[in-house]
Order: structure tokens, then C-alpha cells, then sequence
């Protein structure tokens, strides 16, 4: 996996987008290899899933050698999600699951060597505007797939 352009990024991030299908009810969290082409056409093959997320990238060797077979790794996880609001809304404290107004969402975070990391955020309810972030990834879910990336680096 070769470092790529800030423009040639987002086309990737969308393309992958773009080629995995959308069942917000799959379950488990599924990985994928991904060749880029030279027109940043993208062809995916799953390497691997769980039932979670964390799992599938802590400690997979079976996964993780396959890292440098690709020019991209995209994780895909679904879940819910809902609104945090300002000062002390009750609604607040509640599982995204339980919250009055969940909505459910497919993630797609992909990386490569280089580290850089575009993702997407698409909405069952608004299937037609798929959030985007290219190179801004942070959290616990990042960390994660930053480490499951160095793992496979080093095998």
C-alpha cells in the first residue's frame, strides 16, 4: 500500500463507499482487502468478519498477515446511532439502541500502510448523502485498526 494524494483519497473513500453493499442488518463486522487500479477503481475481497468489531482486529494473525497483500483494509461495522445534546437532556445517558431518536448506520473506515484513513457514515434513512471524512479519523475504532494495520506490517 503505497501513500496517495489528498484528492485521490476522497475518490477511494467514496469508490469503496460506493462498491460495498448496504445491509444495515449483517450482524457482525466484516474486514476487506481492497486493490486500488490506477483509475482509482477499487475491487474488494472480505478477509474476514466477527461478530465484533474489536475482536476481529485484536490479535487476528489470520487477518492481519493479509495486510500488505492490499493497497487498502475497509472495515465495515452497522449499529446506531443518535444525537448527543447540549447540558443535561436525559436522553443523553441512553445506549444509542434505546434512544428515542436512533437512526441505524453502516461505517466503512478503510487505511492503508501509510496510515491515512478515509471513512463513511451512511444513514438508512438517508441512503443518498453518505457523510465523509478523509484523514480525520479518532477514537477507539481508529486505534484499533491503526494497531491491526502495524500488526500486519510486522508479520
Amino acid at each position: 500500500m503505497k501513500t496517495v494524494d489528498d484528492n485521490s483519497l476522497e475518490i477511494i473513500t467514496q469508490n469503496i463507499n460506493k462498491a460495498v453493499g448496504i445491509d444495515f442488518n449483517k450482524g457482525k463486522a466484516i474486514a476487506y482487502g481492497v486493490l486500488v487500479n490506477d483509475d482509482l477503481n477499487v475491487q474488494l475481497e472480505q478477509i474476514g468478519s466477527n461478530g465484533d468489531v474489536y475482536d476481529m482486529l485484536n490479535d487476528n494473525p489470520a487477518i492481519a498477515i493479509q495486510v500488505k497483500n492490499y493497497d487498502f483494509i475497509t472495515i465495515e461495522s452497522c449499529g446506531w446511532a443518535a444525537p448527543i445534546k447540549d447540558g443535561n437532556d436525559e436522553d443523553n445517558d441512553l445506549a444509542p439502541s434505546q434512544h428515542p431518536q436512533k437512526r441505524r448506520v453502516r461505517l466503512l473506515v478503510s487505511a492503508n500502510t501509510s496510515l491515512q484513513f478515509g471513512s463513511s457514515i451512511t444513514f438508512n434513512d438517508d441512503l443518498d448523502n453518505p457523510v465523509y471524512d478523509y484523514g480525520n479519523a479518532r477514537g477507539a475504532l481508529a486505534e484499533a485498526i491503526e494497531d491491526f494495520i502495524k500488526q500486519g506490517m510486522e508479520m
